[in-house]
């Protein structure tokens, strides 16, 4: 999400796991993942067969205050996404172009035997081979993939799953069967999607107390309008709990020190890599002072990789998304959240109020 002052001026760009993270981290998501669970409507999953082999698994983590009903729920009520399975003697382009025409940004690699070799995501392409100018079409995915990720079992509790990325900073896990088969991969920003709109469909029965914690944040965090209102009504009492009462920091705040990822209209793409690379971050696309597009790693792996354009002669205008909506440097990370939420962004700009 670009963040923007008033006058148009850009700050910078925050994306789904800076807000959890400037949230409060796993202890505080915890127990908003766990009110999440409590819903019981979430009951289809999504499995694919592959050859068996043992793969490291997330042990699951003891709690005493956790509910018989909690404990009961596993990591198939969050739904795993149906994994996209790559060979890991295929090249870096051929993956690109099979996740680009799916719309998927991570691909499972799997081994001369089907096993689970290991893992690679829009973000990896950008940064170990964009930036180290790595040929995408001789490249072998097994050669830039993360190895013998870590996995949960489907089986595992759901909340420890979910607390386990956030812990590792994992976006994707991987989910196995009882015998090791992958059978589908967790995606954090999915799963805190499905989160708040399972909260969502609650919140009319919150009570009295409840709303008056509400009150009590929206002053400490100077909320305001409709958008503000509905989400702390819908997380400010569980935030509230979990994070000792503190109100919900600005982006301004979390922004505070990070690497610029702006660039240039005529910037190419070899430069843009670059710079996303180092800082982990969206480019945003500034001219003349204003924020104009944004270009993220997912539009590298499809828009360019995955069409083979020569990424030194190709500007980021050319290519990026443009006039994206952004957000003041004042707005809370609850609202950026909502925001987030609403729209299904992964990343919104920052700009002041010029």
């Amino acid at each position: 999400l670009p963040v923007c002052e008033a006058d148009g001026r850009v700050i910078g760009v925050v994306d789904v796991m800076d807000c959890v993270y400037a949230s409060g981290g796993a202890d505080g998501w915890r127990s908003i993942f766990a009110s999440a669970m409590e819903c019981d409507d979430i009951t289809d999953t999504a499995s694919v067969h592959s050859t068996h082999k043992s793969v490291k698994s997330v042990k699951s983590m003891k709690s005493t205050t956790r509910s018989v009903k909690m404990a009961d729920t596993t990591v198939l009520k969050l739904r795993p996404k149906a994994p996209m399975i790559c060979h890991s003697s295929d090249t870096v382009l051929g993956v690109s172009q099979m996740l680009a025409s799916k719309r998927g940004d991570a691909a499972i690699i799997t081994d001369s035997s089907g096993g689970l070799a290991g893992i690679i995501t829009d973000t990896d392409v950008t940064r170990r081979v964009v930036a180290k100018k790595l040929p995408p079409s001789s490249t072998r995915v097994s050669d830039v993939m993360t190895a013998n990720p870590t996995c949960v079992s489907s089986s595992d509790s759901a909340t420890d799953a979910l607390v386990t990325m956030v812990e590792n900073h994992f976006r994707h896990l991987p989910v196995t069967d009882d015998n090791g088969a992958v059978v589908g991969v967790l995606d954090i920003a999915k799963c805190l999607n499905d989160a708040i709109t399972k909260l969502e469909k609650q919140k009319d029965k919150s009570s009295s107390a409840a709303e008056d914690a509400v009150k009590q944040m929206a002053s400490l965090q100077g909320a305001g309008g409709a958008q503000a209102a509905a989400l702390q009504q819908l997380l400010g009492p569980l935030l509230s709990q979990a994070f000792g009462g503190q109100s919900s920091p600005t982006l301004r705040t979390i922004l505070a020190g990070k690497l610029s990822t702006i660039a240039s209209p005529g910037t190419n793409l070899q430069e843009v890599g670059s710079m996303m690379a180092e800082a982990r971050k969206a480019a945003l696309v500034v001219d003349n002072g204003k924020l104009i597009g944004i270009f993220g790693f997912k539009d590298m792996m499809s828009r360019a990789i995955a069409k083979e354009l020569p990424l030194e002669l190709t500007s980021v205008s050319s290519v990026m998304t443009p006039n994206p909506e952004s957000v003041s440097p004042d707005t809370t990370v609850l609202e950026a959240l909502q925001i987030m939420h609403d729209n299904k962004f992964l990343t919104l700009p920052v700009c002041e109020a010029d």
